[in-house]
């Protein structure tokens, strides 16, 4: 089924009839077009590559890198911060000065630092990207003109380096603060436990390398071990020969009564004793020699009476040197009881201070490895420190961000040209103007509503209208009928003419 013939004549009159319609309205848009081209102030931009990098010391050996995306988004947005901080703002301004055109007096204003602050400055990533992903971002700033928007882009950057410092400066001093009383705090504790380790090495002065090879784990016996083994053998060997004095001193206190008890127990107890042992050795010939000659003889021989007087007179001679022996024996005997005694009281001392030693060996090397401790902990607070003041001292010189080139100035203003929002004005009117006028238009078969604007746009109709109209509109109803009418004998007529 074919669609219908677009009524061209129709459309025209309509089009003339609505003339003064979508003209006013394409008229009325064009000058405000105008008006806004004539009104509004152009303004250019620049823009400056920067490329921003990590503290030395704490990057040295990534050459300046950022560890992490999060850690590079993270300064990059902090970056941002500051472009559009007041204070960075105003200072721009105060260092370009304000235009020719402007009073210097009070500029720039706060409502002027903030409009600028808001929609006029800006730190954007790098093409197609988005913080974090390259170290480079561009500074971009817009002005009035194109030497201005050069001067202000590169006193924003000037004032933003200057910020960042200042934002450095503030967190290291901050962190110095910090840093200093973790310093004076382990240092008060090494102090302490220093002072508590020291009574006890004072206290344990003859000893404190004793003290130290039990808290030494690897270490071996000490003074005091070896010198309590060497005193244990003395005394074992002085309470034997102490043993031995005194049962030689038993046997001759027995020999002093009895001679024959030398000769019976006398043994190896006599070999110290050589005067005695040959008295001994003589006695025995001589009663040998009795023995022989009573065998032989009757008592009353002069040989037998001579040889048992010898034998007399050697048991007493025998008993003398025994008495004189027990005497030189009594002071030997002494000196090896004293000796004993002596030895027994080192003894004592030496495990009384062995274990006054493994009494104070846990306090000693807990204090010890708590000395150690304090001492790697204030090693470690005065390097964060040094490495905070030469943070603070780099901070007054150093920059983060550097230049990779100078502002690139547009070379055409922001946005349309006047001409451009003027044509796009009475463009605009004339395309709202025939909306309008298609909207309000009757319909190609439809009738009209009256001779007058108000009835064009359905606002009511006259009586006298109404009643004038009648005859026209019976007369469009009988030719509507004849047409239609005619439209079915078409098909009857074009049949029978078929047929014939």
């Amino acid at each position: 089924m074919s669609s219908a013939p677009i009524p061209w004549n129709h459309v025209r009159l309509t089009l003339f009839r609505f003339a003064p319609l979508w003209c006013g309205t394409a008229i009325l848009f064009g000058a405000l077009g105008v008006g806004v081209a004539l009104m509004r102030s152009e303004s250019y931009t620049a823009r400056q590559p920067l490329v921003v990098r990590d503290e030395a010391n704490r990057s040295v050996d990534r050459l300046g890198r950022f560890s992490g995306q999060m850690e590079l988004k993270a300064a990059q947005e902090t970056i941002l911060e500051m472009t559009k901080n007041p204070d960075v703002v105003a200072a721009a301004l105060r260092q370009i000065g304000p235009p020719a055109e402007t009073a210097a007096n009070g500029w720039p204003s706060t409502n002027l630092v903030d409009a600028v602050a808001g929609s006029k400055v800006n730190l954007l990533a790098a093409q197609g990207s988005e913080f974090g992903n390259t170290e480079v971002v561009y500074l971009q700033v817009r002005a009035e003109n194109q030497q201005r928007a050069g001067e202000f882009c590169q006193a924003m950057y000037q004032s933003l380096t200057e910020q960042l410092r200042k934002v450095r400066r503030v967190r290291a001093d901050s962190v110095i603060d910090e840093l200093t009383h973790n310093r004076n705090l382990a240092t008060e504790q090494l102090e302490a436990v220093t002072n508590r380790l020291h009574d006890i090495e004072v206290k344990f002065a003859a000893d404190l390398g004793e003290l130290r090879n039990l808290s030494d784990s690897i270490s071996g016996d000490g003074t005091n071990r070896r010198a309590l083994e060497e005193t244990n053998r003395e005394l074992r060997t002085a309470e034997s020969q102490l043993e031995k004095q005194q049962a030689l001193y038993q046997v001759l206190v027995a020999g002093a009564q009895d001679p024959q008890c030398l000769l019976v127990s006398g043994g190896d107890l006599l070999d110290s004793q050589p005067s005695l042992q040959r008295i001994k050795d003589g006695l025995i010939d001589a009663q040998l020699r009795s023995s022989e000659l009573a065998g032989t003889m009757t008592k009353q021989h002069p040989n037998y009476i001579a040889a048992n007087k010898a034998e007399k007179e050697i048991k007493h001679r025998m008993q003398q040197e025994t008495v004189a022996v027990m005497r030189a024996m009594q002071p030997t005997i002494k000196l090896e009881q004293d000796r004993i005694e002596r030895l027994r009281t080192r003894q004592s001392e030496l495990t009384e201070r062995l274990n006054l030693l493994a009494l104070a060996r846990t306090e000693y090397s807990k204090l010890d490895a708590e000395v150690e401790h304090r001492t790697d902990a204030l090693a470690e607070a005065e390097r964060l420190l040094t490495e905070a003041e030469a943070n603070r001292s780099a901070a007054a010189s150093i920059n983060l961000i550097a230049e990779l080139g100078p502002p690139q100035v547009s070379e055409y203003p922001n946005g349309p040209s006047g001409s451009s929002v003027a044509i796009g004005g009475v463009s605009a009117g004339l395309i709202f103007g025939l909306g309008c006028v298609f909207l309000i238009a009757p319909s190609p078969g439809g009738s009209g509503h009256g001779r007058r604007w108000s009835d064009q746009l359905g606002m009511g109709r006259r009586s006298t209208d109404v009643s004038g109209n009648q005859p026209n509109t019976a007369a469009r109803a009988d030719n509507l009928e004849r047409r239609r009418n005619s439209r079915e004998t078409q098909p009857t007529d074009s049949a029978g003419a078929s047929e014939s």
